[in-house]
């Protein structure tokens, strides 16, 4: 018995969708930058930012002038193409963040030292396939204010924000620097992420990238002090999967 050619194509996407579910990473995967300016009486400011991916720190700059990689997700990413632009915009960005409190503190009696001031950015990319972003603002551990994703806009947690947010709604330079990185910038970096995880995944599944950028099916090399057994077992999603993409190209 033949089965009909639709059914027989939709079995091949079927395949497909079951390899490439295969291939991807479980959980959701999120992002967050956190932006920190913080004061004790006499002392000097401190000013840090941090980069984590799934809550694990890969990137740390100390200072506007100083941004390093951190753990073995660091420097994976260090390589990354975009990287550079990663660490240029966090810089940036912290020399903003860290201007906007100087000002705080004699524009606003109410605030108190200890004066601590965060402005954490986050983005996630769901298992719907949708992507999701947030900037809010805190102070002295509590939340204040956020950036409307919708109109870029900040926005009042409680009624007691009013002074802080007219404050904030000032400087429409770093207002603007913070809605582009959290709608732009990180969504860019974490599909970036997710984009050389799978590729790696991919080619531990025995698929190679060749110079056109297309993955395709490699001779299996095996190390001698590399288990043969594991390896093998990592073939058989790879071929599968060229096998299914050669018959949608052919129907």
């Amino acid at each position: 018995m033949q089965l009909p050619r639709t059914t027989f194509k939709k079995l091949c996407f079927l395949v497909l969708l079951i390899c490439f579910r295969s291939l991807q990473p479980a959980d959701d995967a999120s992002l967050r930058y956190t932006y920190t300016v913080n004061k004790s009486g006499s002392g000097p400011w401190r000013q840090e930012v941090k980069g984590q991916v799934n809550e694990n720190t890969f990137i740390y700059c100390g200072s506007i002038n100083n941004c390093h990689a951190i753990g073995l997700i660091g420097k994976k990413l260090n390589v990354t193409k975009t990287w550079d632009l990663q660490c240029d915009t966090l810089k940036d960005g912290l020399g903003q963040v860290t201007d906007q409190a100087l000002l705080m503190k004699p524009e606003n009696d109410t605030i108190r030292e200890p004066l601590s001031l965060q402005v954490r950015i986050s983005c996630s990319h769901g298992a719907d396939g949708n992507s999701y972003a947030s900037c809010d603002l805190y102070l002295n551990g509590q939340k204040v204010l956020y950036l409307h994703p919708s109109t870029g806009k900040w926005t009042k947690v409680d009624p007691g924000s009013m002074q802080i947010k007219e404050m904030w709604e000032k400087n429409k330079d770093l207002t603007d620097f913070l809605y582009r990185t959290s709608q732009g910038d990180c969504k860019a970096w974490l599909k970036e992420m997710i984009k050389s995880h799978l590729e790696e995944k991919l080619e531990r599944t025995g698929l190679v990238k060749d110079t056109a950028g297309i993955f395709t099916s490699a001779s299996p090399t095996i190390a001698p002090d590399v288990d043969q057994n594991s390896s093998m077992t990592m073939q058989p999603n790879a071929f599968v999967l060229l096998f299914a993409l050669a018959l949608l190209f052919l129907l």
